[in-house]
Formats: C-alpha cells, structure tokens, sequence
C-alpha cells in the first residue's frame, strides 16, 4: 500500500469507528459528525502515529466565509495531506471523501488558522475520549487482519 492508500485506510477506519458511537448519548462522540471535530482530528493523529509512525499537526479554523462567526473546525494534517472525517458536518464544503491535498479548497477559506504539532495524549488531557480512541481503534485493527 502506497502512504496514501494507508492514510486513506486509517481515515476510513477512524470515521467507521466513531460513527458507531452517534446514538450513545454518554459519549463525547453523540451526535458524530456534529461538534467533534477536535476530539476526532486528536484521535485520527494518534492513529496515524502509532499505526504508521507519521508525523502531523492538529490544526483549528475559524472565519470561514461559508459558516457563521462562532463556528470552528479542526482537522489534521500529514505532509501534504488534510485528513478530515468531519467536514460532513457543514453543508456546500464540496469535499468528498475523508483524504485532501493540502492548500486547495475548502480548508483554504479559513481566515485564522492556528497549527499545534502533534495530538495530545491522555496523560495530558484529563476527560480524554477513550471511547471514540477505542472504537477508532477497533477498525483499525481490523485492516491488520489477515
């Protein structure tokens, strides 16, 4: 599998895996796509560290011609790449799929844009979402099935 094609495997895994926690009101995940975009570009970049050994940066938007002044998205970035498995949440971003080239489109229209390597760790974030990691993690386990 080329990195792309791994990247895109793990992306497909993560949103499979928190979308199975969209009906669990005790979860941080209720509701999924809607208000998660932090907690799942936190956990994609995990993912890709500990499954791929990539090297990313969590990346928060705001000031986005298409939404309204209090919304904010986050997503993350490897290399060249956007991976976002919540942009679905917003209607008219034309994206489809969870894998983007970086400096093209939607991502582009954000007017302030802060970037933090890495992703946090639970050691480091007290009401860390174990739930969305573990479910997360569960489908990417299964792309390493034989």
């Amino acid at each position: 599998m080329t990195d792309i094609t791994k990247i895109r495997a793990i992306a497909e895994a993560c949103r499979s895996g928190l979308e199975s926690l969209t009906n669990r009101a005790e979860s941080g995940f209720f509701g999924f796509p809607t208000a998660t975009c932090g907690f799942s570009a936190e956990i994609v970049g995990r993912l890709l560290k500990e499954k791929l050994n990539f090297d990313g940066i969590y990346v928060n938007g705001d000031g986005h011609p298409r939404l309204t002044p209090s919304q904010s998205h986050a997503w993350y970035e490897v290399g060249d790449y956007i991976i976002d498995i919540t942009h679905d949440q917003f209607k008219g971003t034309g994206l489809s799929g969870w894998v983007f080239k970086r400096g093209e489109g939607w991502h582009t229209q954000f007017a302030n844009v802060c970037r933090r390597e890495g992703f946090c760790m639970p050691k480091g974030w007290p009401c860390y979402p174990f739930d969305g990691y573990q479910a997360a993690l569960d489908e990417v386990l299964k792309l390493e099935a034989p």
